[in-house]
């Protein structure tokens, strides 16, 4: 009998033993122990992996792997269920995900309501260096720990999509520094050191590319 979607926690074990029952790579098995099944979000079902793990997170999201998972996860389910892994494991991570997510998209909405898309591309790394910045203006209880510590998730995740956006390719020089200089930005604003937020832009860069429709719920 095929577990209903609503009860996530009930049907991800299942799907997981099945796929081991039907792949032979013991990295990937591994992987799937440590994931911990969320919600259920427009026929997707959310599942969790510690941040500690997060270079296993491309040992699941292989073609081959992401395959078996989908068609496990529709023979436990009785229909077709999709599959978005994100990083965190406990319920608390799901809803500051489904936060930033909202932060983020709110804060592209603005920006693209005031300029049309060729307009916005045309001002480029000058339009993100200025949207950090008023992101940090518009901050309120700016002295507050926990407030810096919001605004830099929220500043990795615009970064690395203006990345996405204007270098999918490998950068050039001048690329780097425009980055650089938003990373200065980011860094003076939340009061770390730069390079550990260019640290954290390059993790958060593998975490999406081992984890494509972590990128997809973004956009």
């Amino acid at each position: 009998m095929a577990t209903t979607p609503s009860d996530p926690v009930a049907l991800w074990p299942r799907a997981v033993n099945l796929v081991k029952d039907k792949t032979t790579s013991r990295s990937f098995w591994q992987a799937l122990e440590k994931t911990v099944a969320l919600a259920v979000l427009d026929d997707t079902l959310i599942v969790g992996l510690n941040a500690r793990y997060a270079n296993e997170a491309g040992a699941i999201n292989t073609s081959l792997h992401k395959t078996a998972i989908l068609r496990a996860l529709s023979e436990v389910n009785g229909r077709q269920l999709g599959f978005r892994l994100i990083e965190g494991d406990t319920e608390a991570d799901w809803v500051m995900t489904q936060d930033r997510d909202a932060r983020v998209a709110a804060m592209r909405a603005a920006t693209y309501s005031r300029k049309d898309q060729a307009a916005a591309d045309a001002q480029g790394w000058d339009g993100i260096y200025e949207q950090v910045a008023r992101a940090w203006s518009a901050a309120t209880l700016r002295a507050l720990p926990q407030t810096k510590a919001r605004y830099l998730s929220d500043m990795l995740y615009v970064l690395i999509d203006a990345i996405d956006q204007y270098s999918p390719e490998a950068s050039d020089e001048a690329t780097e520094r425009h980055i650089a200089r938003v990373i200065d930005r980011i860094a003076t604003n939340s009061e770390v050191p730069a390079t550990l937020v260019a640290l954290e832009v390059e993790r958060l860069r593998a975490w999406r590319a081992s984890t494509p429709q972590a990128g997809a719920q973004s956009e």
